[in-house]
């Protein structure tokens, strides 16, 4: 953290314009309905998502010179299985335990005073449509509400090894070479990657008639 802290200041005594962006994962963990007695724990590691950026910005441990200086944007990975009971299962996305990721999106916007970013998002096989549709959905809903939400980065763009036994991962918009060194696309995701893409111009586009529209109105009066 001392040299994530040095490194910054460091990055702003050359450019003193840079932004400084730093993504954790974005989790949610719950005691097991049968384990009350892990209440306590379950809510330890739930904040412990929090822990590195405390530290960045001076919430914890200020002698390690953090401050909120140092973090301009903040990212969150987010992916189906951040969410799980302590020890045990993942929550699935429906599941009446399962958090919406809009309130998660608030709560780490609201502990830092900064806009947000999910850094990371994706999933596997016939998943990886519906989780985008989601997501991106859940973005908007933060947006509507106020959480400045600044953008959504699919990752990983394409299919890759795991990094526990190597299994082919599909999870990319793009597959892994073929002996010819050529890559398929998943359309399904594609699709719906292009609709939440035309989607974000039309707001965009909307949201800019409403400002020139709210300008002339104060021009005028």
């Amino acid at each position: 953290m001392r040299a994530a802290i040095a490194a910054g200041r460091a990055i702003r005594d050359v450019d003193a314009s840079a932004k400084l962006v730093c993504a954790e994962p974005l989790i949610n963990v719950l005691a097991a309905p049968d384990r009350p007695q892990d209440v306590e724990d379950a809510e330890t590691k739930r904040l412990s998502q929090f822990e590195a950026l405390d530290l960045l910005t001076g919430r914890l441990e200020p002698e390690l010179g953090g401050s909120p200086d140092l973090l301009d944007l903040v990212g969150l990975n987010f992916y189906p299985d951040n969410q799980w009971y302590l020890g045990g299962s993942t929550i699935p996305l429906g599941h009446h335990a399962y958090r919406s990721l809009h309130e998660m999106l608030a709560e780490a916007q609201a502990r830092y005073g900064r806009p947000v970013f999910l850094a990371e998002t994706g999933a596997e096989g016939s998943a990886r449509a519906a989780w985008l549709h989601y997501v991106c959905s859940e973005v908007e809903t933060a947006r509507d509400i106020g959480i400045p939400v600044a953008g959504v980065c699919l990752y990983p763009v394409i299919d890759y090894p795991g990094w526990e036994n190597e299994r082919m991962c599909p999870v990319g918009l793009l597959s892994m070479p073929d002996d010819r060194g050529s890559r398929t696309v998943c359309e399904a995701l594609a699709q719906e990657l292009r609709r939440q893409q035309e989607l974000v111009i039309s707001t965009t586009e909307l949201e800019d008639r409403r400002r020139r529209r709210r300008i002339l109105e104060i021009t005028r009066t």
